[in-house]
């Protein structure tokens, strides 16, 4: 029996019929590889359940506290049963990639029963008509609660599920699955009871090592401001996230759309080393910012003012690698959309964020999971239901514009009951004032940039994808001409 953390309670609380709070993945195998030939569905749920030991948080499900008089708590599950977590479907003839999308954005849709453990795999049959596929393979399409995982817990998921050969055969545990008796009402309250004294102790320790600090900082700002006599002068300081309004950013349906793009790893490092201070990081969050600007330009709707991205942070120590639940961090970078030229809105990136990780790293990376702990869950949650219920996010300006999240992954095929693993895509999560999240994920050689997104706010997704394509092609060849102009300059002659 284990209890969330407020950042992870948090997750349940903005949980709505139209926001489901599950994050996925999009898996796709070719099946020629399995030693029989045909892998049955059958197998694959025999598979699947002989790695539970090495993912025990897969059997957890929920309990609530009482009145939502403190955090909820995980329990391994007395009633698990992997049948219902695993479905199989196929996809009509031809079986080709935009039938594939519909498909996941439909699964990606629908919330999960919060009366079990908070996951389910599909299998999907039929790919014979996708790209780079070949012919006969399958897709797993997985979906869990974000309270349950973060990008890099879903890393270990990724290599528990998966082997690195064909003929591997999975260590198989001879210790009994031991279950939780799920617990009383008195009990979880005896519990919140005990821990209201210690809540009271988290919550000093956090405004002692982040609020009057930074508090103390900006009346000393502000002190020297006025004594250095430009109290009337000044202009305002910029507030916190001032990023405009979008389409992205207003109430979301109960609809989503899914889409991916993938790009050869070795491509982007060779445009990557040409720019110099450029991390792949960087060059990444810049074709998303420049695929935003064609797109939005495309329907008239580019803000002068630029874009700001939310992008998480691992902030996991190593003693809590393999832990479940979030521990991340945030920072909110600009994207520069209001920059034309392509490689000076990668530089400014790349600026931008350096800067934030500075700051990020100035306060140890936990602060948003130290603040998150000031409200109580009754509080919190009464907030953010309130919030949705009468609609309050129309009213208010987007902290940022979208999420984007990068996910390294192995630089090696794994291979999944023989089947091995082609492409690999994550699938993100759209709530209220944010309808758009991209995924980057690394996989074998390739890196792939995946979107989920609100229907009525992208109706189409692979014209974004043609503008994510569209935005590495100019900054390559942006990279490309600035080069050859420095190859050929004349010696001892500045480059500009």
């Amino acid at each position: 029996m284990e209890q969330l953390s407020p950042l992870d309670a948090t997750f349940l609380n903005m949980e709505t019929g139209s926001t489901p709070m599950h994050v996925g993945s999009l898996a796709i195998y070719d099946m020629s590889t399995v030693e029989s030939g045909v892998l049955g569905f059958k197998e694959i749920i025999r598979y699947v359940e002989r790695r539970l030991h090495s993912v025990p948080s897969l059997c957890y499900r929920l309990v609530e506290v009482p009145m939502g008089l403190d955090y909820p708590y995980w329990i391994a599950d007395p009633d698990f049963d992997i049948e219902f977590h695993l479905r199989h479907i196929a996809l009509p003839q031809p079986g080709d990639w935009r039938q594939l999308c519909i498909q996941v954005a439909r699964i990606h849709s629908r919330p999960l029963d919060m009366g079990r453990a908070p996951w389910e795999v599909y299998v999907i049959e039929g790919l014979n008509n996708i790209a780079g596929v070949p012919k006969g393979s399958f897709a797993v399409v997985c979906k869990i609660h974000h309270a349950l995982v973060d990008g890099v817990f879903g890393t270990h998921l990724l290599a528990a599920l998966h082997d690195l050969g064909p003929h591997q055969k999975p260590d198989v545990s001879d210790q009994p699955w031991v279950t939780d008796r799920i617990p009383t009402g008195v009990e979880l309250l005896s519990r919140a009871a005990c821990n209201s004294v210690r809540n009271i102790a988290k919550k000093s320790q956090t405004l002692t090592r982040h609020i009057l600090p930074g508090a103390l900082n900006m009346a000393k700002s502000t002190a020297a401001g006025w004594l250095a006599g430009h109290r009337t002068e000044q202009k305002p300081r910029q507030a916190l996230f001032q990023a405009p309004q979008t389409r992205f950013n207003s109430r979301v349906s109960s609809h989503r759309v899914f889409e991916a793009v993938n790009f050869d790893l070795a491509r982007l490092k060779k445009i990557k080393n040409t720019l110099a201070d450029v991390t792949l990081n960087d060059l990444v969050v810049a074709v998303v910012a420049g695929g935003l600007r064609h797109y939005l330009q495309s329907k008239n709707e580019l803000p002068e003012s630029p874009l700001t991205a939310m992008v998480p942070i691992n902030i996991r120590t190593p003693e809590k690698e393999d832990s479940h639940g979030n521990q991340i961090s945030f920072m909110f970078p600009s994207l520069f959309t209001d920059v034309a030229d392509p490689l000076q809105r990668i530089r400014a990136i790349s600026a931008a964020t350096r800067r934030g990780k500075r700051a990020h790293q100035s306060h140890g990376g936990s602060l948003f999971l130290d603040t998150a702990q000031l409200l109580p869950t009754t509080v919190t949650s009464l907030l953010l239901r309130t919030a949705l219920k009468y609609n309050v996010t129309r009213y208010m300006k987007p902290l940022f514009n979208t999420v984007v999240t990068n996910v390294p992954g192995p630089a090696h095929p794994l291979y999944f009951a023989g089947a091995k693993l082609v492409q690999f895509y994550g699938a993100g999560i759209s709530y209220d004032t944010m309808g758009l999240f991209h995924i980057v994920f690394s996989y074998n050689g390739s890196l792939s940039i995946s979107i989920t997104c609100c229907r009525s706010m992208m109706p189409d997704p692979g014209f974004y994808a043609d503008c994510l394509r569209h935005s590495l092609d100019e900054i390559e060849q942006a990279a490309s001409s600035e080069e050859s102009v420095q190859a050929t300059a004349p010696v001892g002659e500045a480059c500009h």
